[in-house]
């Protein structure tokens, strides 16, 4: 008796195609989770080193500004990387990096040790940019354009575990083994993660490369570029307007305005709770970053019952997430109880996750060849604002309490995007009535 096969193979050969695709997004998001942990370990733990090693305040915010403006200057060159090369094998080669300036500062002797740490911090500063880059850009090729809420949901949640872990190890790591033990323990999560993405490099295709001259390469509705030659930082936002550009001012924004309440708080934290600031610092960071993992793994369950993950618009998400932060973030520097500071820090975490999810999957909707310069252009932004701030807020909190520079930080930011939600509503209404005042 024969047994007829009724078409069951490519939907088998499909569903194992997802399942790949979901077990590889795992791997990815776990290493990001890993190699997050590591770079908020030694945030923590390389700060105290320079001013330890250096006993200068000064020195210790050189390395700072050389870490910012490492991953500043990084930003256009990873965009431009992560579209020529395998993006998984641009991670590894950032983690393999970190890692081994890891070892060679604990290795290092005395004298050569100030040196040491000003090339981690361009190699931390550089390799962070450029495996964010790569990991942004990949993810679509990953799973496909329809699941990218689901899968950033999970890329948010595990990395806000791997970041409350790093902040709350660092001061054991550092009070009780030492430096140079902490250092080796970053290097091996560098390591971990090295490890993790191999499997998904091995099985991921070579970048297309572009047919050659004139022929064109299709970057939207009624847009076009010639294969082979890239567009210029102009084009290519002219290329994406003005959804994408706008969000990315607000993200710019926004990151000057977390960079008020990231050197406001330890300032803060001392003043509310001068017996023990650490702890108050631990409660903040903990209940915010409980609310970005809350936000994740919403925004990722919510994708999977709607079947849709990439298929709705993000931008007014986006949008409103990002003035509930700022808002929440200004409410927490106003002298709160701690019951109530913890929800008001939860919603302010959650508030920022969701606008993150909202806005990657909105910039990885765009063409797949533009997309890896964009996020290259898109994170340089974000580290300017950052590094902006840190420097403008640090020299602000010399004079004033942390409420008025938070505020005014976030404030900013806060303007910034109602100004965003204002204009893109109106466009929307106007787009909505243009085919009814056109018919017959």
């Amino acid at each position: 008796m024969s047994h007829t096969r009724m078409g069951g193979g490519p939907v088998l050969s499909k569903a194992r195609g997802v399942d790949r695709a979901w077990g590889d997004l795992r791997l990815v998001a776990t290493a990001h989770a890993v190699s997050t942990f590591g770079s908020f370990l030694n945030l923590v733990a390389l700060g105290l080193f320079v001013l330890h090693l250096t006993s200068s305040t000064v020195q210790t915010g050189v390395f700072m500004a050389v870490r910012l403006a490492a991953g500043f200057l990084t930003g256009p060159v990873a965009g431009r990387l992560a579209a020529r090369h395998r993006r998984p094998y641009l991670m590894i080669g950032a983690d393999l990096f970190a890692a081994g300036m890891l070892v060679l500062l604990v290795t290092a002797p005395a004298g050569a040790r100030t040196p040491v740490l000003y090339g981690l911090a361009v190699t931390l500063g550089a390799g962070q940019t450029l495996w964010g880059v790569a990991m942004r850009a990949h993810l679509p090729t990953m799973v496909g354009p329809d699941r990218l809420t689901r899968a950033n949901g999970l890329v948010v949640s595990l990395r806000s575990v791997g970041m409350l872990l790093g902040f709350a190890s660092a001061g054991v790591l550092v009070g009780w083994l030492g430096y140079h033990v902490a250092f080796l323990v970053d290097a091996a999560t560098y390591l971990l993660s090295a490890l993790l993405l191999l499997p998904v490099a091995r099985r991921t295709p070579a970048v297309d490369r572009p047919a050659g001259p004139g022929r064109p390469t299709d970057t939207g509705p009624g847009r076009s570029t010639a294969a082979g030659s890239a567009p210029g930082r102009f084009a290519l936002l002219r290329a994406v307007a003005p959804v994408v550009p706008a969000m990315i001012a607000v993200r710019a924004a926004d990151a000057l305005g977390s960079a008020s309440h990231n050197i406001g708080l330890p300032v803060y934290a001392t003043l509310v709770r001068p017996d023990s600031p650490a702890t108050f610092a631990a409660v903040f960071t903990t209940a915010w970053a409980a609310g970005s993992l809350l936000a994740g793994r919403w925004a990722a369950r919510r994708a999977r019952r709607a079947r849709r993950a990439g298929g709705g618009p993000t931008e007014l998400p986006f949008g409103v997430a990002t003035c509930l932060m700022s808002v929440c973030f200004v409410l927490a520097f106003t002298g709160l109880p701690v019951w109530l500071l913890v929800p008001v820090t939860l919603a302010a975490g959650a508030a920022d996750g969701y606008a993150e999810i909202s806005y990657t999957t909105r910039l990885q909707a765009v063409d797949a060849d533009l997309r890896p310069r964009l996020f290259g252009f898109a994170s340089a932004a974000q580290n300017a604002g950052f590094g902006l701030g840190m420097i403008v807020c640090a020299a602000l909190l010399d004079r004033f309490p942390p409420l008025p520079v938070v505020g005014a930080a976030h404030g900013l930011a806060l303007a910034v995007a109602l100004a965003f939600l204002v204009v893109h509503v109106r466009l929307r209404a106007a787009a909505r009535r243009q085919p009814a005042e056109v018919a017959p």
